[in-house]
């Protein structure tokens, strides 16, 4: 398609870290070299230079300078960690499409990119970037707002049990032992909840932390609370760390995608990181045909 970035397939699979600002590359790169060693895969990290849409993509090159120092400030960051890190710079007309281009060059496995925590877009979740990538990453996906405090001790994992409350677990096992972090396996209820409620909340606990790794110091926490977003925005102030997993059903994925984490990001100094399982080739591409 015209106006479209190249992409040119990589042979081994990766996990991608999409970097744009030089306040957070540390950050960013302290949660994907950690998966990555767990998953056995390269880092690459990638930056898009954006040109306007009237340009050609192949004229961008004069647009890439104040891009490479940050992929170098990247490499710095993770020789300091012992890790080698590749790196890749797109010209693209749309953040979202070389971002894209990417992940589907370097065979993403998993993508790890900031996110501000919210939108004034009155027709997006996310904003306009992050939404069509949680549409089409053909990856996992993690997204992570950082907050006012960038030292990770104390995690709070909000759960309703499904496939993304499963990474949510993996990807914890493979940033605890670097960040010393200890995990609160939390289920909201509504005040005054049923003996039933709070049972049913204990099951869906126990269904996440029987994927957590077992060095991980963990607890459970049944808490009550008006809505599900404000639980957590109210509860998180008293962690370093949230962790959210989007459900699996239909009728709760706007809920616990959507608006719980656009919520709890917004009215929250913690850092937010929401996490997505790849639902597979076929998934994507009707989502990309859909719009």
């Amino acid at each position: 398609m015209p106006g479209q970035p190249q992409i040119e397939l990589e042979t081994e699979p990766s996990v991608l870290v999409a970097l744009h600002n030089p306040d957070t590359v540390k950050t960013l790169l302290d949660f994907a070299i950690p998966i990555a060693k767990q998953r056995k895969l390269p880092v690459v990290a990638v930056s898009i230079v954006q040109v306007p849409t009237q340009i050609p993509i192949h004229e961008g090159m004069r647009f890439t300078h104040h891009k490479e120092s940050l992929l170098t400030q990247a490499k710095k960051v993770a020789a300091e960690g012992g890790t080698t890190l590749e790196t890749d710079l797109v010209i693209a007309h749309h953040i979202s499409d070389g971002i894209l281009a990417a992940a589907n060059r370097h065979r993403a496995n998993a993508l790890v990119m900031g996110w501000k925590g919210f939108t004034n877009a009155r027709d997006r979740i996310f904003g306009e970037i992050a939404d069509r990538i949680i549409r089409l990453a053909p990856c996992d996906l993690l997204l992570l707002k950082i907050g006012e405090r960038q030292e990770f001790r104390r995690c709070l994992l909000p759960t309703a049990g499904g496939p993304n409350a499963y990474l949510a677990t993996t990807i914890l096992g493979a940033i605890a032992k670097d960040h010393d972090l200890s995990v609160t396996a939390g289920y909201f209820v509504p005040e005054n909840a049923s003996r039933e409620q709070k049972k049913i909340g204990e099951q869906r606990i126990d269904e996440t932390l029987e994927h957590i790794d077992k060095s991980i110091k963990y607890e459970k926490q049944i808490i009550e609370s008006k809505t599900v977003a404000g639980g957590i925005a109210s509860a998180s102030r008293n962690y370093d760390l949230v962790v959210i997993g989007a459900a699996k059903e239909p009728l709760f994925r706007k809920m616990l995608f959507g608006e719980i984490p656009e919520k709890v990001a917004r009215f929250s100094p913690t850092s937010v990181l929401v996490v997505k399982k790849y639902e597979g080739a076929v998934k994507s591409m009707v989502k990309k045909v859909m719009g």
